[in-house]
């Protein structure tokens, strides 16, 4: 809620380039609104888990520049993302940690050479704007969160009280992180779409990611031949499609993007690579290569494989 300094929670200094309360998304596609959630959801498990939260639990997602927040009470706190610049009262703050916060402690985010994002998770998950059972911002529709917007200096955040926790030694197994550029690998599935045209146009060859990216979509700069049927109807959308505009520069759906549309999206990003989609920035590299089915399913089981027992561990 917005509002200047209180006894409890936090205050906003400064907001960053955009922070927004995310948690896992929302389940109402089926009423045209958009999953949204964390946009690098290994993140948002991972710092959760680190402070005793919920998977699901909401936090900040903050990107490319963060925020700087002043601590009314004392907090559990963990950032996991992208490598950014992190200080506490102007000592350095361990990424990929459960580090406590006493009150009156600064906290500042600034920026990452690499990579889009971070999550923020604070024990007991932050409060906000409930709606269709989540509490993630979607900024477009201006719902959700604070508001329904991004972050503005003088907001005060709140959460949830949970039993004080002593932060662990606790370590986050490299492999474990999402991936962060600057060339990214992507492995996609095929849809219906997909001609031996689009095949030769697309995979195994370098795209740039284009300035225009945000929580709705990352568009590349280079273009292809992109085919045209004035008659193809509106189709549903999930976060992960490939669409192909008719100007032909591939744009990849994340979070945000709305629920049906009517260009091609002759291939999907795998469930597993997903994460890697929140983390890609303007200017980054990337190639699709095309795999089967079968390895999809065996890449999301390895991935939950190495993410499950890690988040067990740290609820024990």
């Amino acid at each position: 809620m917005p509002g200047g300094p209180l006894a409890t929670g936090a205050t906003v200094l400064r907001a960053g380039v955009q922070s927004t309360v995310q948690d896992a998304g929302r389940r109402a596609r089926a009423l045209g609104v958009p999953a949204g959630g964390a946009a690098d959801p290994v993140a948002r498990r991972l710092a959760n888990a680190l402070v005793g939260n919920a998977a699901d639990a909401a936090g900040l997602e903050v990107t490319l520049g963060g925020p700087t927040v002043l601590f009314h009470e004392a907090a559990l706190v963990s950032l996991c993302g992208a490598p950014f610049d992190a200080t506490l009262d102007g000592v350095s703050f361990p990424l990929w940690r459960a580090v406590p916060v006493q009150a009156g402690q600064t906290l500042t985010v600034g920026g990452t050479a690499r990579g889009l994002r971070a999550f923020l998770a604070v024990r007991g998950g932050l409060h906000g704007h409930e709606v269709f059972g989540s509490r993630a911002t979607d900024l477009r529709a201006g719902f959700g969160g604070l508001e329904g917007r991004a972050l503005r200096p003088g907001d005060h955040l709140t959460w949830a009280p949970l039993p004080a926790r002593a932060a662990r030694r606790a370590f986050i197994a490299p492999d474990l992180h999402t991936p962060t550029g600057p060339h990214h690998e992507l492995r996609m599935l095929g849809t219906g779409d997909l001609t031996d045209d689009l095949r030769a146009a697309l995979l195994d060859r370098p795209f740039t990611v284009s300035p225009q990216a945000d929580r709705m979509g990352a568009r590349l700069s280079e273009s292809v031949a992109a085919p045209r049927d004035p008659a193809r109807p509106s189709l549903p959308n999930v976060p992960g499609l490939l669409q192909l505009p008719p100007d032909g520069r591939p744009i990849l759906l994340l979070p945000d993007a709305g629920t049906h549309g009517g260009y091609p999206t002759p291939l999907v990003v795998i469930r597993a690579d997903l994460p890697r989609l929140g983390q890609l920035r303007p200017g980054d590299t990337l190639t699709l290569r095309e795999v089967s089915r079968q390895d999809a399913r065996a890449a999301h089981l390895a991935q939950e494989r190495a993410l499950r027992p890690a988040e067990w561990s740290l609820a024990l």
